[in-house]
């Protein structure tokens, strides 16, 4: 008899992106929060700045994850298909995070230059965005070096603690990556929603005004949700 892997295997690797993620999304918005501290300070919104936050963070975390909760835990039930759900997981984990340090690493250039957060329109109207990347690093030089000093560190840190030369050796047993796949799906699906009635509207930038200042809205966001609502905005209007 085969040797397989019970589904709590992935789902440490799945908790590790949730909480690495999280963590990386609040250091930056406190970040950003001491930055625009008087603009805080006036309007009294310190707590809603986070306790808002942490809904859009989740709802970033649950869009990149549902795919390789339910697909690669699906995939990852067969030895024939175990390598796919081994490279399809740690694309969209490895990538997913990339992604947020990276937007995150734009995110204070935007704010300065234009008041708020880039959405999709914003970073796909850049005609070159590797020379934007290196105007943002010649205009905030320290805190862009310290930044991507942070970025590379968690990045490599992540990296180690996927293990990759021991991740899914075996194939997931049956019943337990079945469990998996519907409750983390749906976990996924209510993270995005925000709210366990999924009868009821999903999270929107509209839930982010806390505050008459724009700027400090857009903080309540991050720029990873910003940009794909703005992608889903034209489908959710048909």
């Amino acid at each position: 008899m085969k040797s397989t892997l019970p589904a709590t295997h992935l789902l440490r690797h799945f908790l590790l992106f949730v909480l690495t993620a999280i963590f990386l999304l609040t250091v930056m918005r406190s970040a950003y929060g001491l930055w625009q501290f008087p603009k805080l300070e006036q309007t009294d919104s310190i707590l809603s700045l986070f306790v808002q936050g942490l809904r859009f963070d989740l709802a970033l975390i649950g869009m990149i994850a549902l795919i390789p909760v339910v697909l690669g835990t699906l995939l990852a039930m067969s030895d024939a298909t175990r390598g796919l759900a081994k490279f399809l997981i740690t694309l969209y984990l490895m990538g997913g995070l990339l992604l947020i340090l990276v937007l995150e690493l734009l995110t204070p250039w935007f704010i300065n230059t234009q008041g708020l957060r880039p959405d999709i329109n914003i970073l796909t109207s850049m005609p070159d965005p590797f020379q934007t990347l290196q105007q943002v690093a010649s205009e905030h030089a320290i805190p862009f070096a310290i930044a991507v000093l942070l970025c590379l560190l968690i990045i490599i840190a992540f990296w180690a603690r996927l293990e990759l030369g021991r991740f899914l050796r075996y194939r997931l047993s049956v019943p337990s990556a079945l469990v998996l796949a519907v409750v983390g799906g749906l976990a996924c699906i209510i993270a995005i929603w925000s709210t366990p009635d999924l009868r009821k509207p999903a999270l929107s930038p509209g839930d982010s005004l806390i505050s008459v200042d724009s700027t400090v809205n857009d903080l309540v966001m991050n720029t990873g949700y910003k940009s794909i609502y703005s992608v889903a905005l034209p489908y959710l209007n048909r």
